[in-house]
């Protein structure tokens, strides 16, 4: 019996022998067209004066020509490009003397203008007198694979978002000027940069938005520099720039201050507008360092302290900033247990009713009594707590226990008194704020009408229109909003006038030369003035002589508060500041 070797061994014979028929029967150069038209390859064929005898489908998909159209033209005449021509006769001279590449590559113009880059392999066919009679090419389009290689090699050395050098290109450079400038005893500078508020916008408008503000930010800093010093993206909203070859010190404060004069013009993201400063830090070679690591520390350690002073600015590492560093890490890992460790207590500043010359209301101020650094400032926890995001959960406990104490205060008879609350930019912008508040109020039991929070005109004018709809949310509620340090921003009247407010506080730096100063005096006496046009109440802060609250007074203004009344104080010092019922200046 036969097997099933033997019986595929003779159906495949029987097969062979077919198609051995059918070729033998066939046109033999129209099968030779139909194989090469379907091999997937370029396939051309040259005579020996270079011009194209055959032209595969391939061929004409490729170049967009038809093979009538290229027949019996030099191929060098069509298709090579133009700065390739005398390569590829060169090329050529060689395939017919025997000597030619086995492989190379070069450049198609095709019929649309585009252009192709192909890998090509050649042979050559000679009659019996060893003459090259025709020259065979085969090709395959390499466009796309050098195409992807060429942007895999760009994405190893440029950041793909912004297009500046990545962390990779700079330490390479780094590492070169810092090899040039040990050789040949040269200062260069090394600038770490930080955009001020950045999570902020990116958080709020959205990551699409913030990258967008990112690449704007990163096309400003070339411009800021010369052709030879390196500004790369250092990650999420950080850059570094290496100056090199420097003779004075002074060269850089004249790049940090054209780099911050670039960012004192407002982004544009879409229709919103958007303005946005930059932190500074900057370490000398070799005065702060000696290394890449040591520079590149000190300099983040410089730009650190000019965050810390507020942001846009730039600020010259000294030794004395480690400490500064060191304390602020420090700081920031106590301040996130230092709640769960009942670390913050409230202070209350009272308000005088100017009028009535009694107390009006108190605004609620956190310390935070921390037991390896004592009293902390806020001015020093706060921003910290803005940061790092911790103001959120801050926040809520200071309106919560702030709401408490107002309703002990008016449960032992102490009715009248507003409770003023300040809610920080975070706060304003999440999204559980209104919530927030509901819960507390329910919580506590105070009511509304008894709590007022406090905004600086710089959070609402922010995003005005949003700002507006969560302030008539808060304002239905039956809460009294006032405007915390107004004349430090940049409100306008119209918006102004939309915003469902009860009040403006005159910033302190106004009052506190009030007397003295002609613009401060102008400037208080004006937004008196436009507020009471608009039914809104005043509030003075930081009032600290006799002659100040007369002035105050003159102008009647509604209320006053300041350490001419009282300094903040504890709940119990407080409580036993309202049952005297005596004011320290006045009736």
């Amino acid at each position: 019996m036969e097997t099933e070797t033997e019986k595929l061994f003779r159906v495949s014979s029987a097969v062979g022998e077919i198609q051995n028929n059918i070729c033998r029967a066939a046109d033999q150069q129209g099968l030779l067209t139909a194989i090469l038209d379907i091999v997937g390859a370029l396939v051309l064929i040259l005579d020996k004066d270079g011009r194209v005898v055959y032209f595969n489908r391939t061929c004409e998909e490729t170049s967009g020509y038809d093979f009538l159209e290229i027949k019996g033209k030099c191929l060098w005449d069509v298709l090579t490009r133009e700065e390739d021509v005398e390569s590829a006769k060169v090329n050529f001279e060689k395939i017919l003397k025997g000597n030619y590449p086995a492989a190379y590559e070069n450049f198609w113009n095709s019929k649309d203008g585009s252009e192709h880059l192909i890998a090509w392999s050649n042979t050559a066919l000679v009659n019996e007198k060893s003459e090259v009679t025709y020259v065979i090419a085969t090709g395959i389009d390499i466009t796309e694979r050098k195409l992807t290689e060429q942007r895999l090699q760009y994405l190893s050395y440029f950041d793909s978002l912004t297009d500046l050098p990545n962390r990779t290109l700079f330490y390479d450079r780094l590492s070169h000027v810092l090899g040039h400038s040990r050789r040949y005893n040269q200062m260069f500078a090394l600038l770490f940069l930080d955009l001020d508020g950045f999570k902020f916008i990116n958080n709020s408008l959205g990551h699409d938005m913030g990258d967008m503000l990112l690449k704007m930010a990163a096309s400003r800093l070339p411009k800021c520099v010369r052709e030879s010093d390196t500004v790369a993206h250092a990650g999420a909203d950080e850059f570094v720039i290496i100056l090199p070859l420097l003779e004075r010190v002074q060269e850089v404060s004249l790049v940090a201050d054209k780099i911050l004069d670039a960012f004192s013009t407002p982004f544009y993201l879409d229709v919103q507008e958007c303005f946005i400063s930059m932190s500074i830090g900057i370490s000398i070679y070799p005065d702060d360092g000696d290394d890449i690591d040591t520079l590149l520390k000190n300099s983040d350690v410089a730009m650190y302290q000019a965050k810390v002073k507020g942001g846009n600015s730039y600020q010259f590492y000294n030794a004395d900033m480690n400490s500064s560093a060191l304390r602020r890490l420090k700081l920031e890992n106590n301040l996130r247990k230092a709640l769960e460790k009942n670390e913050f207590v409230l202070h209350y500043q009272p308000k005088i009713d100017l009028n009535l010359w009694s107390v009006s209301g108190v605004e609620a101020l956190i310390r935070w009594l921390n037991p390896q650094f004592g009293m902390i400032s806020p001015v020093e926890f706060v921003p910290l707590a803005e940061e790092t995001g911790l103001i959120i959960a801050i926040g809520e406990w200071v309106l919560r226990t702030a709401c408490a104490q107002a309703k002990h205060w008016q449960d032992i008879g102490h009715n009248g008194i507003l409770m003023s609350v300040n809610l920080s930019a975070r706060q304003f912008k999440s999204q559980n704020l209104v919530l927030s508040i509901k819960n507390i109020l329910k919580e506590t039991g105070l009511a509304p009408e008894s709590l007022e929070l406090e905004l600086t005109e710089t959070v609402v004018m922010d995003d005005a229109e949003k700002a507006i709809k969560i302030l008539r949310e808060i304002k239905n509620m039956g809460i009294h909003i006032a405007i915390d340090d107004f004349g430090m921003g940049y409100s306008s009247l119209s918006y102004l006038k939309r915003f469902p407010i009860d009040c403006l506080k005159i910033d302190r730096s106004f009052v506190s030369e009030i007397t003295t100063d002609t613009d401060d005096a102008a400037i208080a006496t004006a937004i008196i003035a436009m507020s009471h046009s608009l039914k809104l109440k005043v509030i003075a802060e930081g009032v600290e002589t006799d002659g100040q609250l007369e002035f105050l007074r003159a102008l009647d203004c509604d209320e006053a508060q300041g350490y001419l009344f009282s300094k903040p104080l504890s709940s119990d010092d407080l409580k036993a500041y309202l049952m005297s019922k005596k004011l320290k200046s006045g009736k």
